[in-house]
């Protein structure tokens, strides 16, 4: 199995678009018909809840996928990153793990020191949440992945229980009190990704994927 995977740089996209994508590329993936893949992009604002989560109560819509976790919310400002990789051994544990050390990794570059609460997967500062964690995996591939506060605007979570847990979101940009420039973590995480991972990315231009998004 090649170490090398495709990078594809997205921009700021739509959910729903993107979700396809995901599932599109995750089967070619399983079919060995497309090499695996790590998606990097902002969403553009929506609310998205998980297969343990409701949408009941928030007063507002929220879109209803696949992955697992409960209701979270996707903006700008927030880097999100969708790994579509082979897992066939089945340890989807290890992998959730390997994910939150990569960006654990990352923060550790700026300083913040970044942990791991068992049971409850993303990454923590403290008692605040900085990046949450929600996965598939389908025919031995994984689609979903992390979004990661970096300057996102945090009052979005305040109508929401982020995660299904009591807790308060936190970003970079408040954890440092300066801005942070998205394209540099995006650079960063690729580092990253490819340290914790042991995969190296191969960046590639979007235009390979017209006509599937």
């Amino acid at each position: 199995m090649s170490r090398e995977i495709f990078l594809f740089d997205l921009g700021l996209v739509e959910y729903e678009k993107v979700y396809a994508l995901q599932k599109k590329i995750a089967h070619l993936v399983a079919e060995e018909r497309f090499p695996q893949t790590l998606l990097l992009l902002e969403h553009l604002p929506v609310y998205t809840t998980g297969l343990s989560g409701s949408e009941e109560s928030v007063g507002f819509p929220v879109l209803k996928v696949d992955r697992g976790g409960d209701i979270t919310f996707h903006g700008p400002g927030q880097l999100i990153g969708y790994p579509i990789l082979y897992v066939r051994d089945r340890k989807v544990s290890r992998y959730i793990k390997t994910l939150e050390e990569s960006l654990i990794f990352l923060l550790k570059a700026y300083s913040i020191t970044g942990t791991i609460k068992k049971g409850y997967p993303g990454v923590w500062t403290g008692e605040e949440k900085i990046a949450s964690i929600g996965v598939r995996v389908q025919e031995g591939v994984t689609y979903h992945g992390f979004a990661l506060n970096v300057n996102v605007d945090l009052k979005a979570f305040e109508c929401i229980n982020p995660c299904g847990l009591n807790v308060i979101m936190t970003s970079m940009e408040k954890l440092l009190s300066r801005r942070i420039s998205m394209e540099k973590v995006k650079t960063d995480y690729m580092k990253a990704f490819e340290e914790k991972f042991n995969l190296v990315l191969s960046p590639k231009d979007v235009s390979i994927l017209e006509g599937m998004y």
